[in-house]
Formats: C-alpha cells, sequence, structure tokens
C-alpha cells in the first residue's frame, strides 16, 4: 500500500496536468452517470427538472438527419447543438424511444469541461483550490440536470471555457495560431449561443489593459485576426440566413423587408419587445406575441409580428423610457431570477435546497428555498472586487465574463439557467475569497480544500447508492393541455418528490 501511495505520488509530480485531467474528467463523468441511473426521466430526450427546447433541438436533428428539412423559416435558434445532435443520431442510430445513450454523449461533454476548466483554473487558484472547483462543478445539480439533457447550455460551456483558457494563455497577446484558434473557438460559440458574439468587445477590453508593453500594431493585427477568423466561421450560416430573408422577403412584397444580414439568428429584437413590457415577468413570456394572432406561432406575414422582428429594440426602448420605474423593477426581477441559480444544491439530492421547488417555462427547477444564493452571492461579490486588485488581476477577465452576462440578463430576459452557463468563470470567483483567506497561513492554503474535496467526495457516495435502488419518484403539476389532458411543460410546473 504504501508503494503505491510512492507510485501515485511521483505519478502526480512527473504528469499534473495529465493525471488531473483523467481525474476530473473520470470523476465528473461517474456522477453525471450515476445521477442518470436513479433518474426517472433517463430515457426522455428532457429532464423533469429542465425541459428547455428539447422538442425543438430533437426535431431539427432529426430533419438534417434525414434530410427532410421544411421550407425556409426564420433564423431563431443557432445551429451548432442540433447540428451536434444530428451527428450523434447519425452516429449511435436514431433514437428509438430511448434518448439514454445520447444523454451519456452530453454527459461526457460536460465532464471534458470540467476537466478543461480545472486546467486552467490550477493557474490562477492554485492545485489545491482548482481541485475545489472542479468538484463543485462536477457536482453541482443544476449542471447535473443540464448535462443529462438536451441543452445548448452544455456545448456552450465548453466554448466559453476554451475561450477563457486561451484568452489567459495568450494574455499579452496571442500567437498567429492562437489568435486563429480563439477566432475559431469564438465562431463555434455563437453558433450554440448568440450572445457569445458579444463577449469580443470585453474580451479586447481586457487585453487592451493587460496589454503590458506589447506594441500596439503587434496587439491589434493579432486580434484582428481573431476577429476575421470568427467571421469567417459564421460566414456561411449568415449566408444561408441571408438567402432564407430574402426568401421571406419576397413571399411578403407588400410588408417592410427583414434585414438581411443575420450572422447568428434574427430574434433579437422581438426577444428585445417581448422581453420588455407593462406584463412582463422577468422570465421567458411570449403573452405580447401571442396576442397578435397566429395563435401563439411566429409568423413573418404578419403585420403586427413583423414590426416587433423590426422594431422591437424602439419598441421595449419606448416602454423603458415611457415608465423608468416598472423597468428599474423589471430588471431587479431579471437579476433575482438568474441569481436564483446559486440557490441550486450539490448532488443527486441538490443538498442543502432539495428537491421541492418549480421550474418556469423554458428555465431550470429552482428549489422552494433559495436563500443559499445569498451568501453565495456575497462570495461572488467579494471575489468580483478582489479580481480588481493587482495580485489578482488576471481574474479581472471572468469578471467581466459575469458582468456580460448580467446585461445581456437585463436587455432580455431572466433565466437562471443562464448564471449555470457561465460556471466556467463564475467558479473562480466564488472561491477567490476563500483563497485570499487561506493564503495567509499556509498550513491551511493545503488542509482547508483537502477537507472540502473530501466532504464533496460524499456526492458520489450519495449518488451511488442512490443509483443501486429504483429510479426516484417525483409528482408535478402545472397549466393542462384542454384536449389531452397532459402537463404543458412550457408554462410554469412545480415539482416535489413522491
Amino acid at each position: 500500500m504504501r508503494r503505491f501511495f510512492v507510485s501515485a505520488r511521483e505519478l502526480w509530480q512527473r504528469h499534473p496536468v495529465a493525471l488531473g485531467l483523467s481525474v476530473t474528467f473520470t470523476l465528473s463523468l461517474l456522477l453525471r452517470w450515476l445521477y442518470l441511473q436513479s433518474a426517472p426521466d433517463r430515457a426522455w430526450p428532457f429532464s423533469i427538472f429542465f425541459y428547455g427546447d428539447a422538442r425543438f433541438f430533437h426535431t431539427y436533428a432529426l430533419e438534417h438527419v434525414r434530410g427532410t428539412e421544411g421550407p425556409a423559416t426564420l433564423p431563431y435558434h443557432p445551429p451548432l447543438f442540433p447540428w451536434l445532435l444530428g451527428v450523434l443520431y447519425r452516429v449511435l442510430g436514431e433514437p428509438q424511444g430511448n434518448a439514454y445513450p445520447y444523454k451519456l454523449c452530453l454527459a461526457a461533454l460536460s465532464a471534458a469541461t470540467v476537466a478543461l476548466s480545472w486546467a486552467w483554473w490550477r493557474k490562477l487558484l492554485g492545485t489545491a483550490w482548482s481541485l475545489v472547483g472542479a468538484a463543485l462543478f462536477a457536482s453541482s445539480f443544476g449542471w447535473l440536470v443540464l448535462s443529462t439533457t438536451y441543452s445548448n447550455e452544455v456545448l456552450y460551456a465548453f466554448f466559453l471555457s476554451a475561450t477563457l483558457a486561451l484568452v489567459l494563455r495568450h494574455k499579452a497577446g496571442p500567437t498567429w495560431g492562437g489568435a486563429a484558434l480563439l477566432g475559431l473557438v469564438m465562431g463555434l460559440g455563437s453558433l450554440t449561443r448568440a450572445e457569445h458574439l458579444y463577449l469580443w468587445p470585453f474580451l479586447l477590453a481586457w487585453a487592451w489593459l493587460y496589454r503590458g508593453s506589447t506594441p500596439l500594431p503587434a496587439l491589434a493585427s493579432r486580434w484582428g485576426a481573431a476577429v476575421l477568423v470568427c467571421g469567417l466561421v459564421l460566414a456561411p450560416w449568415a449566408v444561408r440566413n441571408a438567402k432564407v430573408l430574402g426568401e421571406l422577403n419576397a413571399n411578403t412584397p407588400t410588408l417592410e423587408p427583414l434585414p438581411v444580414l443575420a450572422p447568428v439568428t434574427a430574434y433579437g429584437p422581438i426577444n428585445f419587445a417581448m422581453a420588455n413590457h407593462a406584463r412582463a415577468t422577468g422570465g421567458f413570456t411570449p403573452d405580447s406575441v401571442n396576442q397578435l394572432g397566429q395563435e401563439g406561432h411566429l409568423d413573418v406575414a404578419n403585420p403586427a409580428q413583423r414590426k416587433l422582428l423590426l422594431h422591437g429594440y424602439a419598441v421595449g426602448l419606448e416602454w423603458m423610457r415611457e415608465h423608468p420605474a416598472d423597468a428599474a423593477r423589471l430588471w431587479s426581477t431579471k437579476l433575482s431570477r438568474w441569481l436564483d441559480g446559486l440557490s441550486l444544491g450539490l448532488g443527486a439530492s441538490n443538498l442543502p435546497s432539495g428537491l421541492s421547488g418549480a421550474r418556469a417555462p423554458v428555465d431550470l427547477f429552482v428549489p422552494e428555498g433559495t436563500w443559499l444564493k445569498w451568501p453565495l452571492l456575497v462570495l461572488l461579490v467579494a471575489g468580483a472586487a478582489l479580481s480588481l486588485t493587482r495580485p489578482w488581476r488576471e481574474l479581472s477577465l471572468l469578471t467581466l465574463v459575469v458582468l456580460h452576462r448580467a446585461l445581456i440578463t437585463v436587455a432580455f430576459f431572466g433565466y437562471t439557467r443562464g448564471l449555470l452557463t457561465i460556471f466556467p468563470a463564475l467558479v473562480p470567483l466564488l472561491l477567490l475569497p476563500l483563497v485570499v483567506l487561506t493564503a495567509r497561513r499556509p498550513a491551511l492554503a493545503t488542509r482547508v480544500p483537502a477537507l472540502v474535496v473530501a466532504l464533496l467526495l460524499l456526492l458520489w457516495v450519495e449518488a451511488g447508492a442512490l443509483a443501486l435502488g429504483a429510479p426516484r419518484g417525483f409528482m408535478a403539476s402545472g397549466s393542462t393541455d384542454r384536449t389531452s389532458g397532459k402537463l404543458i411543460q412550457d408554462d410554469w410546473v412545480r415539482i416535489w418528490p413522491r
């Protein structure tokens, strides 16, 4: 036994990164697999804790595989995740009433994101605390849910982590190869979630502030190359969108034409209008569009809906200008719902928050008790403040990512899952105050994170015990369809253990 520990120590000393990547990936995938074993919805393409756009992704992927895509429709969803799902359908075969194999592949992608994040967290936080971060990411209940269902957050978190890793690696200015790789990752991230494209100003601002002695012409040319590569990645989809939008304009010659330039999607204006009006709830609600006819379906030939597709930003801003107090309250509600992501706990049982709660339309489950988000919010604010100080200035990049997402949330919808999406940036900021506190006493700097990791590993034991039993049962209530009597999955759903 002693010889085993000596060999393990020697292996760690010789290959710390490779061993760390292997361990974090394996343990993350193991916990996701154990979670699936006890989940009653493991064969479904969605989760009882998150429905989202699973039905759309499944349908789009099937059409892509079968080559049966319908007539041109408005580019509303970024294409990369359904393409990935289509690849899985092509390789593994089309679903035969069982989504488990595809969920397991997505779980592996999420586990790879945890491992990748640990690799660059290690340079920011040190080995010990980066392992704590990896354990928190791996055991996050929110991520156990998202990584085992059809959600583009799984793919997007990988590209966000890769983006941050590349920017931090080339903080003094990327090499030509680094610039090309960064542009590729930014382009693919944008084809997964459109808001990733608007991360560019924040990255460029951070690069300018962190430029050091790098000559400005060299810095500008390398970053310019990265932006150019990103544009080239988006170009084929943008050309396709231009063709589709041109056809839609040709089919509605009496209406004001839609702009044909849409690098990723065309939903910005109409989503802004849906998110900012007198009856807005802070979360997703299509009421403002439903009231314009077409039985709730988006139709570019509907003049009223066409107006929002073209002038939605102006409509939303006009309401804010006329009702500033209501707009401020709405922003607060959006941020509160976004920060509910911090109320989600750890492990298959969502400790300590529990499994009783509600799921908002197109969003993630939130437990009844959201008290956990307040102490974590204090840690997040403290971490963001510390990131602005000289010793931890590299982490200011992560603060900018959180700021970017907060601004997106204020402008559009307050999604709980939106906070989970930026976990690669969020976790180091949550841990930074603890890193600073323990750094003053070297003994604590290793013992405290070691104790935390040991306690977190108990979550794997709990998940294993649950996996040995029958799948857990849950009850749900909410609005029902008048014809079928089934729950309307796109509406509020209350969930509790049976």
